[in-house]
């Protein structure tokens, strides 16, 4: 209980009090303060002159915000508010406060507000001092910090109770904690792996010991192994570790590296000698004790001069080797037992820890020389080859220029060997693959069967096939070009005349019915929107009647006018073509649609209508056009030419010489059609078919000696149907797979009777569609047609036409060779009329060539025709190859034939199809020894 001072219980105690009072305000080291409810300052102790410079009186009556920085007026208004209307007191108020010198201090304020005085007391001190201070140490440790977690080692620090004093950003990243929240905490506890590891036991012995210690240590948790560093001190001990295990890892792959040094020096391939300077034998490999026949202990009480006298005694190779001038020489080296060996020594000067050593690579050359001896041997007949061979050789460099060239190379070229050395190929080679002399390691290192053309000096070109090879260095540059070429002008001009009987009418030099499809499908895709195509077929009315009166010479002559006048009245974009006999399709671009497409019809009947000179007689043929419009009746090429000819044939319908567009009702023919092939279905099982037989005769000769089987209808209704309007649909159908197995199966059955009952081999030709060669049991078919009727493979032929042999050609050719291999012959029949060209042909194993009509009759400006047929069938004869002619129908036409060499011909001079029967007596009258056998028989 405190005791109450008896001053206050007198005026003059109270007196007393009060001076004491105001003595400790004055004399207190603190600034004491009362201050208004308007912030007016009403009383200040002495203080603040040691403080802020300013006397008491100076003070008096102004207010605080003369001394308060200006930038905390507001805070300290709003700390007047909250203690006159929320909290009466405030401790420890920061506040900055400019001195009467300017200069600004830091203050500690404590406030209290008095309700009962209105007034507010302020104490405050000046803090200016200890904040710099604990500013200054903080950032102290805030560098400390700093350096500890920029160092490279990871760091940590732990008492004498193993509690972490310290631990920096890397140690604490290395166990992963973070470092901070660790620090105070046991180390086991932070990284508990140390109980189970020997570093524990270090820093045990360190701890106890007071001996700083540094060790290496694998830490199995992160499978590295680190260098630590620990120094005891006096509160516990410090850690420093990094990382080495690269370090280690660079050790070991140093000492594997020198045994892989040791390993590689005893099993080189070359003979190793290390010399010391006084040319003492220090060191040899393995294979210098093999190759020399000494042993290694041998070898050590030797000096260099003892196995080669002069390999370092000369006085200048010493110097060169000192001069630090590596020495290659070429010697003959000794042996133990006496024998000698070429060889190649390396040699040069090193020193190891001041000494001087020379070392020695000896390569025995023994078998290079045997080898360079037989390498300019080799090339001797390598040269002795190019010069003999037919093929021009050449040799360029990586520029293209001419380096070496072989005679039959001058040949072809016109030039002399001198002339053309040097000469860059750009200037030889008209065409040349010049790609394959890129630069590039992707490149090209050979090239086979390009064709290339050679200028001659004379001006013309040849054409040779080129077979090079480009040597690369490691870079991928050219180096070389090596090549060899042969002459193929010939080739090329029959392939060039190949390919345009294969894509042209020979009768009148106008696309035949592949190009036709080729053409229009490129002007169906580039037909633009809003424009049409139109699909004209052409028939010629009155052809027939020119072919009876005037004979099929006059009806060529016809057909070649026909086609020379459709050509004059047609645009260079549009396509006129030839289909077969007397059919012609026109297609055109009609930007207007119908009324383009009967403009060019009009002209088409105009100039048709014209008198044609036949004969010597004028006669008109005029012309039925059928037209189909793309889009508008068709979307695809082959329903417009179906629709085209539905119109066409309705325009022959409707009077001849005019033409008419296609109508959706013009399919009334196309159901008659339908008709005859619901007609056709059972046809096979109710044997309506029969086969007649045309003979096929030998032009050296003159005798038959086989036939070709025609397969013959016999409509219950309409009587004998012609092959031509029902073939067709038996492929479209399908039909034709089993009617062509019963025409195979006939046709051997009855030939294998025939060979019976004449007693001599006879070969029957049948013809095979597209349809049966896509069947994949179609060579089984015909392994079952031989077995059954016993005819020999031999004497059965297969004639196919062009169409089927492209339609798919990997299939084709893989048939063919199981055909081949069954022992039957294959014929191409009706050559010239469609696509195929030699390149073709030559993939196939064709056996005959059967030439239509209208190949033996075309006409060309450049060579006769017997001088082309010749040359064709030179050119079959050539690829073993027979020569068939069919459609002989004039002496004229067979004489040709024979004299071009031509193997046989079919046709009505020398017999039309006829039953088995009347067969059978044609041939029994042309036996052997009869007069008939050298005559042509009668049509």
């Amino acid at each position: 209980m405190t005791t109450p001072d008896i001053r206050s219980s007198t005026p003059h105690g109270l007196s007393l009090l009060a001076d004491e009072n105001a003595a400790l305000i004055d004399n207190a080291l603190d600034l004491m303060a009362v201050v208004d409810v308007h912030g007016i300052i009403l009383r200040v102790n002495a203080a603040a002159i040691a403080l802020l410079g300013y006397e008491p009186a100076e003070l008096a009556g102004r207010h605080y915000d003369a001394l308060v920085h200006p930038e905390q007026h507001a805070e300290a208004h709003d700390i007047q508010s909250s203690l006159q209307q929320e909290h009466p007191e405030r401790p420890d108020i920061l506040l900055r406060v400019r001195r009467k010198d300017g200069r600004v201090i830091l203050m500690s304020v404590a406030a209290r507000w008095s309700e009962a005085h209105q007034r507010m007391f302020v104490t405050a001190r000046d803090v200016s001092g200890h904040v710099q201070a604990r500013q200054a140490l903080e950032r102290s440790g805030i560098a400390l910090n700093g350096m500890l977690d920029s160092i490279g080692d990871a760091f940590f620090a732990i008492d004498r109770d193993w509690r972490l004093t310290y631990a920096n950003r890397k140690a604490g990243d290395f166990v992963g904690v973070d470092a901070s929240a660790a620090i105070g905490r046991l180390l086991l506890d932070v990284a508990p792996d140390l109980l189970h590891s020997p570093t524990l036991l270090r820093y045990q012995q360190a701890m106890a010991s007071r001996e700083a210690a540094t060790f290496e240590a694998f830490w199995g948790p992160r499978a590295v192994w680190l260098e630590v560093r620990v120094y005891p001190h006096g509160d516990g001990i410090s850690v420093y570790f990094h990382e080495i295990t690269a370090r280690r890892e660079a050790d070991q792959a140093l000492k594997k590296s020198e045994q892989r040094f040791r390993n590689l020096f005893n099993q080189a391939g070359d003979s190793i000698m290390i010399v010391d300077g006084e040319l003492g034998i220090v060191s040899v490999n393995d294979q210098a004790c093999a190759r020399f026949g000494y042993t290694r202990e041998q070898f050590l009480r030797l000096r260099a001069t003892d196995v080669n006298s002069g390999l370092l005694g000369a006085t200048g190779l010493l110097a060169g080797l000192r001069a630090g001038q590596a020495q290659l020489l070429r010697m003959q080296k000794q042996c133990k037992d006496g024998s000698t060996f070429p060889a190649e020594v390396q040699i040069s000067r090193f020193d190891d820890a001041g000494e001087e050593f020379f070392l020695a690579v000896i390569r025995d050359l023994s078998d290079r020389e045997q080898a360079e001896r037989q390498l300019r041997e080799s090339e001797q007949r390598f040269r002795e080859v190019i010069e003999l061979t037919p093929s021009g050789y050449l040799l360029a460099d990586r520029e293209g220029a001419l380096l070496d060239v072989n005679p039959t190379l001058c040949a072809l070229s016109g030039h002399a060997r001198e002339e053309l050395l040097g000469v860059r190929l750009e200037a030889l080679f008209l065409s040349f693959p010049w790609a394959i002399l890129q630069d590039g390691s992707e490149g090209e290192s050979a090239v086979q069967g390009v064709e290339a053309v050679l200028r001659h000096r004379q001006g013309y070109h040849i054409h040779v096939l080129f077979n090079g090879i480009i040597e690369r260095g490691p870079d991928g540059r050219t180096v070389s070009l090596t090549g060899l070429m042969t002459d193929i002008t010939g080739r090329k001009a029959a392939e060039s005349r190949l390919r345009q009987l294969a894509t042209h009418d020979t009768l009148t030099g106008l696309p035949n019915r592949a190009l036709l499809g080729e053409r229009v499908q490129e002007m169906l895709e580039a037909c633009r929107p809003g424009s049409s195509v139109a699909v004209m077929f052409l028939d010629l009315d009155r052809f027939k009647e020119v072919n009876d009166s005037f004979g099929h010479e006059m009806g060529d002559v016809l057909l070649c006018e026909v086609a020379r006048r459709l050509r004059r009245v047609i645009r260079p974009s549009d396509v006129i073509a030839r289909l077969g006999g007397d059919e012609f399709v026109v297609v055109a671009d009609c930007a207007s649609g119908r009324p383009a497409a009967e403009c060019i019809a009009a002209k088409l009947l105009d100039v048709l209508t014209a008198p044609v000179t036949v004969g010597g007689i004028d006669v008109i043929v005029g012309a039925s056009i059928g037209i189909s419009m793309f889009p508008h009746d068709a979307t695809t090429r082959e329903t417009l030419f179906q629709s085209a000819d539905t119109a066409m044939y309705r325009a022959k319908d409707a009077g001849r010489n005019r033409y008419r567009f296609f109508e959706p009702e013009m399919t009334v023919a196309t159901q008659a059609r339908m008709a005859l092939e619901v007609s056709l279905r059972p046809a096979l099982a109710r044997a309506e078919f029969e086969l007649h037989y045309q003979p096929r005769i030998d032009l050296h000769t003159m005798a038959p000696v086989g036939m070709e089987a025609l397969i013959r209808w016999n409509h219950p209704e309409r009587g004998r149907v012609p092959p031509q309007q029902f073939i067709a649909i038996t492929e479209e159908t399908g039909l034709i797979v089993p009617i062509g197995r019963w025409v195979l199966q006939e046709a051997c059955m009855r030939t294998r009777a025939l060979m019976a009952d004449l007693g001599r081999k006879i070969v029957v030709s049948v013809n095979v569609s597209a349809g049966q060669l896509g069947n994949s049991g179609f060579v089984d078919e015909v392994r079952e047609a031989l077995a059954q009727t016993g005819l020999p493979p031999d004497c059965l032929e297969l004639e196919l036409t062009e169409s089927a042999l492209i339609e798919d050609i990997e299939h084709t050719a893989s048939m063919l060779r199981e055909l081949k291999r069954v022992g039957v012959a294959l014929a191409v029949d009706d050559f010239g009329t469609g696509a195929s060209s030699l390149a073709y042909l030559r993939r196939f194993p064709i056996d005959v060539l059967k030439l239509d009509r209208s190949f033996v009759l075309q006409k060309d400006g450049n060579v006769t025709t017997s001088d082309f047929v010749k040359a064709f069938v030179d050119l079959a004869h050539a690829l073993n190859m027979a020569v068939v002619a069919e459609g002989v129908e004039t002496e004229e036409v067979l004489q040709l034939l024979r004299q071009a060499r031509c193997d046989q011909a079919q046709g009505y001079l020398l017999a039309k199809p006829m039953p088995l029967d009347e067969l059978r007596a044609r041939f029994t009258q042309s036996a052997p020894g009869t007069r008939s056998a050298a005559r042509p028989a009668a049509p």
